[in-house]
């Protein structure tokens, strides 16, 4: 073989061994996944899990998110999703480092405070805020807040049984 084709050959699998992507399809049946990589189209890749010993987590992915692709062999038809990206077409939901937060697209997010100590849900009206000393529940104007002093109870109307 010639020496110049085995160098261009070794440099082009070096070179495809770490790339940034954006994801093309998406399979979520089958959770798989294509990217692109400027003129690069991959096969269908397998999807990136996060599991533990005591968890499964789905988490659907999207057209146009960005991804780091790995590929040992230089092949990207072997890659493997290693990460994704922020970009500007699909920004943080943050900046502020004592957050962990998961936001969704309809506007409901839970989130960790852990400066503040105070963990969050919230979907359209109604919001769970839990801290160390309390637990605010509210929903459309009424609330129910727990805390060492006892149970107080906010509403246009209160049914107790």
């Amino acid at each position: 073989m010639n020496q110049a084709w085995r160098l261009q050959e070794l440099e082009r699998r070096l070179n495809n061994q770490v790339m940034i992507g954006t994801i093309l399809e998406v399979d979520h049946a089958a959770r798989k996944l294509r990217v692109e990589i400027g003129e690069i189209h991959t096969t269908w890749l397998n999807w990136p899990v996060e599991m533990g010993r005591n968890f499964r987590r789905w988490r659907p992915l999207r057209k146009g998110q960005q991804v780091v692709l790995v590929s040992p062999s230089g092949d990207p038809a072997q890659a493997v999703i290693t990460g994704m990206l922020y970009s500007s077409a699909l920004p943080a939901p943050s900046d502020n480092p004592d957050l962990d937060l998961v936001e969704f697209e309809d506007g409901a997010k839970a989130l960790y405070d852990s400066a503040a100590h105070e963990f969050i849900t919230e979907t359209g009206g109604s919001r769970i805020a839990m801290s160390r000393d309390r637990i605010l529940l509210s929903s459309n104007g009424s609330t129910v807040e727990l805390d060492s002093a006892g149970i107080r109870l906010n509403g246009a109307r209160i049914d107790l049984n």
